[in-house]
């Protein structure tokens, strides 16, 4: 059997040789002449390579003969398809260009050589394994608006664009059952082929629960798809399922028409736009839709998955329960991208007021890692987006702490600072640069050691929002000993 792969070419030689004594007469047999009694046809090549409109996806096969005796060959590529036939004529060739349905397909070629003068024909078969490969389209979807990167549950996407680079989401999924493909444009899309004889599955890391998304009780209402296909390679009517496996339940939306050959943006609403409201999922599923076709591979590309948070106003990881969490920076030119050093020596009130009887999990300083007169490149500065509404008055609410530890102090002494930002911010270094501007700010200055059953101080810093609600809370510390933040609250 010969294994067929793109741009391998088997080239079959065929030699005759004659043997005879030292002093024996050669002949030159006469191809047309009419002492030839047989068909001599001992073997034929194959190759592979581009198709009549230049594409090589592994499918497009080339049979080459070469016999003594023959007028003209019929060629079978044993894939269903009428024979073709072929001149007898040295050099005369047969392509076909095999279905590309399955991924991997075996076949049987008949050749057969024939002679208009009677003589018997000659049959030779070959069995190859043709590796149906699918090429991917070099384009990708508009990046998505600018939503802040706590604000986008990610299932599939490079993120948003800012200034030309990619700044990820900080919260989602990874994906297994897809093929992603990295463009040249730096962005990546998935691939979905075979979907005329299959589903595209792809499995989620963990089950997205709708109403949690987020955080408890922070959840989404829409889920976004890119999607493209060239109708002559894909499908043109597409069928979305999002499953439930752990309760065994599935949820469809069918009929979504798509445009040949361009990206479509699709949104639908979680509770009312599929067969029923989706408590949570972790798989979803695409098919061809009702009254859909599929041809050849059959490949849909798709891009930005993702689930826009509701509720925008609440800080998330408030109690640093989880780490660096909705803190973290995206982009810090020059800088540090990490908010501060995770700590279990936080405050030992809870985050509902309540005493825990023992400290909790809070957010660290260190010296090395400290912002203002000690600012360096390794300075670390927490940020949260919110979005509230707009003109009102709100209150944020934090509690801190500093070592008394001996050290030389800083100009204008330990401190911890906590800031309400006039907008949103992408990159920590503009926000640094533009800390002055700001609708509330608290320098805590209080240092008698790190949180204990009575020790901490709890701050109140009064503001009101600007004409479009978009605020950012900062925290960061100056301090030659360690500095804490805890329960950090917008209300």
């Amino acid at each position: 059997m010969n294994l067929l792969k793109k741009g391998i070419l088997t080239l079959l030689v065929i030699g005759f040789i004659t043997s005879c004594e030292e002093n024996d007469f050669i002949p030159t047999e006469n191809i047309t002449g009419t002492g030839l009694k047989i068909i001599t046809f001992s073997s034929f090549s194959l190759s592979i390579g581009a198709d009549e409109a230049g594409m090589e996806d592994g499918t497009y096969v080339t049979v080459s003969p070469l016999a003594i005796g023959v007028d003209f060959y019929v060629v079978d590529f044993g894939a269903g398809a009428s024979p073709l036939t072929i001149s007898g004529d040295s050099g005369s060739t047969a392509s076909y260009d095999y279905p590309n349905e399955l991924e991997t397909v075996n076949y049987t070629i008949t050749v057969t050589a024939k002679s208009n003068k009677g003589l018997d024909d000659v049959v030779l078969t070959e069995d190859i394994t043709v590796n149906h490969e699918v090429q991917s389209i070099n384009t990708s979807p508009a990046s998505p608006a600018e939503q802040g990167r706590n604000n986008v549950f990610s299932i599939f996407s490079n993120g948003f664009d800012h200034e030309g680079s990619f700044i990820s989401y900080a919260t989602g999924t990874s994906l297994a059952g897809a093929n992603e493909v990295a463009l040249d444009s730096g962005n990546s899309i998935l691939q979905i082929s075979r979907l005329g004889t299959a589903t595209g599955v792809l499995k989620l890391s963990n089950n997205v629960v709708i109403a949690d998304a987020f955080a408890s009780g922070i959840g989404v209402n829409n889920i976004h798809f890119d999607i493209h296909s060239n109708f002559e390679t894909g499908i043109d009517v597409l069928k979305i399922t999002l499953i439930d496996t752990v309760n065994d339940s599935e949820y469809t939306i069918d009929g979504i028409e798509l445009t040949d050959g361009e990206w479509v943006s699709f949104d639908y609403n979680l509770a009312s736009d599929f067969s029923a409201p989706i408590i949570q999922f972790d798989e979803i599923k695409f098919e061809v839709g009702m009254g859909g076709t599929a041809k050849d591979h059959a490949t849909l590309n798709v891009d930005n998955i993702y689930m826009p948070r509701v509720d925008r106003s609440t800080i998330l990881n408030g109690d640093f329960n989880g780490g660096q969490n909705f803190w973290k920076w995206g982009l810090f030119t020059d800088g540090e991208t990490n908010p501060y050093g995770s700590s279990s020596d936080g405050s030992w009130t809870n985050y509902d007021g309540s005493s825990n009887g023992s400290k909790t999990k809070g957010a660290k300083w260190s010296s090395s890692q400290s912002g203002g007169y000690l600012q360096s490149s390794s300075s670390r500065y927490a940020y949260q987006a919110l979005t509230l509404q707009p003109n009102t008055d709100y209150t944020l609410e934090y509690e801190y702490a500093i070592k008394n530890d001996s050290a030389d102090d800083p100009i204008g002494g330990r401190r911890v600072v906590g800031l309400i930002l006039d907008e949103h911010y992408v990159d920590g270094a503009n926000a640094v640069n533009n800390i002055n501007s700001n609708l509330g700010n608290h320098v805590g200055t209080i240092n008698e050691g790190k949180f204990n059953a009575t020790r901490g101080t709890k701050v109140l810093i009064p503001f009101t929002t600007n004409s479009s609600g978009e605020i950012a809370v900062m925290f960061y510390a100056v301090t030659p000993k360690d500095a804490w933040i805890d329960n950090v609250k917008v209300y």
